[in-house]
């Protein structure tokens, strides 16, 4: 039996580790990338401060509310009736004393021209009696009896009159018709609640050159006002046109009375500026001023005002690195901080991220 051959030792090949170096060339790529990212500028957005100018008034309380009439008025009739003519429109123009509508009334045309019938009589009879009493043939009791009857007719003929004049509506002062609640044929009726919860009114009218702004004002700013200081209206309609949109006004009124819900007190500031295109029930903004400054001032926003350790700084744009600028917190007022220690043409980074660092180069969105 033949011995079998030796066993050879087996050999291992040993293959170049690609996969390492790819790993360690990614790993460089990425290292590479992460510097050159933080190397890069940082891309923020700037805008100008808030500059008021010397001799302009400062900005004390901002609020919101209405375009209200101050004369204004829901017109119902004094009696129950159904309207036979309406001779005005949504937007027509009356004057004090003209006659709006008119109600059915011929069953008081005719009570009218009875009594006034006996009245005219009556006169005659009067009359006849007096002649007769002068020449001695009738009594002064007669006499007394029918010039009481006279009385009594003309008494009669002026309660019919008044009557027939309620059946017409008049406009009690001059303005425009805002709105028209009844049509010819319908039957109306006294209102037993005035404004605009009268029921069965015919229309509603209003003044327009007593258009004022009626505005809420919290409680805690209201010490800040006072009767007749200047103020700049901002109508919503008016948004976008020019010097039109922001007209001048002075506070008229100050309520005295407080919303307890709310804490709120009702506020009226009068038009110095009309418009012709104001209506009731317009949006409005209203900011109060107070005293003239003395000074240019620099106001800036509140969230761009930041605070570190009791002291408060902005982020500014200075070449192309971002700066903590240092400012001083002056007064506050509706737009924001009175600010000093910041240039008039300062850029101010907006919404810097929390990530920034002072002295990081910065890029500016164009």
């Amino acid at each position: 039996m033949s011995e079998s051959p030796a066993r050879k030792p087996a050999v291992i090949r040993k293959r170049f580790p690609w996969g390492w170096v790819i790993l360690g060339v990614i790993g460089v790529v990425a290292l590479g990338a992460l510097m050159a990212a933080k190397g890069a500028p940082v891309v923020v957005s700037v805008s100008s401060p808030t500059v008021f100018k010397a001799g302009e008034r400062n900005p004390v309380v901002t609020a919101s509310g209405y375009l209200v009439a101050r004369t204004r008025a829901t017109l119902s009739s004094k009696v129950l009736g159904r309207v036979s003519w309406l001779g005005v429109q949504e937007g027509s123009r009356v004057t004090k004393g003209q006659i709006l509508a008119r109600l059915e009334s011929p069953d008081l045309a005719a009570a009218r021209d009875q009594v006034k019938a006996q009245l005219d009589q009556a006169k005659v009879d009067l009359d006849r009696a007096m002649t007769l009493q002068a020449q001695g043939i009738q009594d002064a009791a007669t006499v007394d009896k029918l010039r009481s009857q006279k009385l009594t007719l003309e008494a009669q003929l002026a309660y019919q009159n008044a009557l027939l004049d309620s059946m017409e509506l008049k406009a009690p002062f001059s303005g425009i018709v805002t709105q028209k609640l009844s049509e010819v044929g319908e039957t109306v009726a006294p209102g037993s609640a005035g404004g605009a919860n009268a029921i069965n009114a015919v229309l509603v009218m209003a003044d327009f050159d007593t258009l004022e702004v009626e505005v809420e004002v919290n409680e805690a700013s209201i010490a800040k006002l006072k009767h007749g200081m200047p103020a700049e209206i901002r109508v919503d309609a008016l948004e976008g046109q020019g010097e039109r949109a922001v007209l001048k006004g002075r506070l008229r009124e100050i309520y005295p009375s407080s919303n307890r819900q709310k804490a709120v007190v009702i506020v009226r500031v009068a038009f110095v500026d009309r418009d012709p295109l104001l209506v009731p029930d317009m949006g409005a903004k209203v900011t109060f001023l107070g005293d003239p400054y003395v000074q240019d001032v620099v106001v800036l926003g509140r969230e761009q005002v930041k605070k570190h350790a009791g002291k408060a700084y902005t982020w500014v744009v200075e070449g192309d690195a971002a700066v903590q600028k240092a400012v001083a917190i002056l007064a506050e007022n509706p737009i924001g901080l009175e600010v000093s220690g910041l240039a008039k043409d300062a850029k101010l980074i907006v919404a810097p991220p929390e990530s920034l660092k002072p002295g990081a180069k910065v890029k500016v969105k164009e």
